[in-house]
């Protein structure tokens, strides 16, 4: 048996979907001999020598691709091979006798209201299962109303494991509340509502010292560059841009919590968000928003806050307790990581989902 990992996201390119996929393709080729089908350029020394991966780059013209791959796993795919798709595009280059296919739903794919549903309809019925990121995705392919097609929920954690060192609070000053974000710089993620409240509560010396690194890129960057200087921020707000992992570690280490109160956009909105599992792995709790599937990552009072960062007061009350409350940060943070411990680390979920394709 090989699996045919069939997908438009994948490394080098940057994202939750191309950490999973990546994950995926390097978990199963330990064991069994794994084909990657990318929409990019990807190097024949992608991994490692104890990798059994064979890569079959395409460099067609994008409305050419789908085919170009369909043709190659007719020719290469036999009846007991798997092929995983990475969202209900790449099936469309799954060849129609194709029988054990296997495809990540991830979120905001499926609330388009256009035409686009009968398409995307029309490309899950290909498959034989349907693998959703959260809750949230699951209640939206109910609502597509596709019959006869296996559905279940998997958190997509695979690339986490247990992190080897224990947490540590920076010398520098102790004494100050270390806060984190690291995503994309884009309105959805509740970036600016936080500065907002933010420099209002520190103008009125209601907080706590603080200090809050954001990392990351995106279009709403100089936004935030702009607010943090306008807001008087520019002591305790830090824009950092993009990070490598040596560094996103250190943040991680010398953090107290994660902020990402993420909210619907349009038909923008956060599938799952391993962000906040990162962060539960490092005994962190987050700030994150009620929209969405984050909720399946960020359980409100228990590992963290969920709340809307459009609703000033709700959002003042959070950061308020997040800063000032030491006891509750903790106690936060230790049931995050337990949570990561028990429902997102890697080899376990890695497991559920071998199960899954092998039954």
């Amino acid at each position: 048996m090989k699996y045919m990992i069939v997908t438009q996201t994948f490394p080098p390119r940057t994202g939750g979907m191309q950490n999973v996929m990546d994950s995926i393709s390097k978990r199963l080729s330990v064991s069994n001999e794994t084909h990657i089908f990318p929409d990019h350029y990807l190097s024949k020394e992608y991994g490692s020598p104890n990798l059994n991966i064979r890569i079959h780059n395409n460099f067609s013209p994008k409305i050419l691709r789908p085919f170009i791959k369909k043709v190659l796993l007719n020719v290469l795919c036999k009846s007991n091979d798997v092929i995983i798709c990475d969202s209900w595009k790449s099936l469309n280059a799954v060849p129609k006798n194709s029988n054990k296919v296997f495809v990540f739903a991830h979120g905001q794919e499926f609330l388009s209201k256009d035409k686009k549903v009968e398409r995307i309809k029309k490309s899950l019925s290909r498959a034989s299962c349907i693998i959703c990121s959260s809750n949230y995705t699951a209640n939206l392919i109910d609502q597509l109303k596709i019959t006869n097609i296996k559905k279940l929920v998997i958190p997509p954690t695979y690339s986490l494991n247990k992190i080897s060192k224990n947490k540590k609070k920076s010398s520098e000053n102790p004494k100050i509340v270390s806060l984190l974000s690291i995503c994309r710089l884009e309105k959805r993620k509740g970036i600016l509502p936080v500065l907002k409240c933010l420099s209002t509560l520190n103008r009125k010396k209601l907080l706590k010292p603080f200090k809050w690194n954001i990392c990351g890129e995106g279009i709403q960057f100089e936004e935030i560059r702009e607010n943090i200087k306008k807001l008087n921020l520019t002591d305790q707000v830090f824009l950092n841009g993009k990070i490598n992992t040596n560094l996103k570690q250190k943040f991680f280490e010398n953090s107290d919590v994660f902020v990402m109160p993420s909210y619907k956009v349009n038909k923008s909105i956060e599938g799952f968000g391993i962000s906040y599992i990162e962060a539960a792995a490092h005994k962190i709790p987050s700030i994150a928003g009620i929209d969405g599937g984050v909720t399946d990552a960020v359980i409100d009072s228990k590992t963290g806050w969920c709340v809307d960062p459009l609703n000033q007061e709700k959002l003042t009350n959070v950061l308020t307790e997040a800063i000032n409350n030491k006891e509750q940060r903790q106690k936060y943070g230790i049931n995050a990581q337990n949570q990561f411990l028990k429902n997102f680390l890697g080899e376990k979920v890695f497991r559920k989902f071998m199960y899954t394709i092998s039954s």
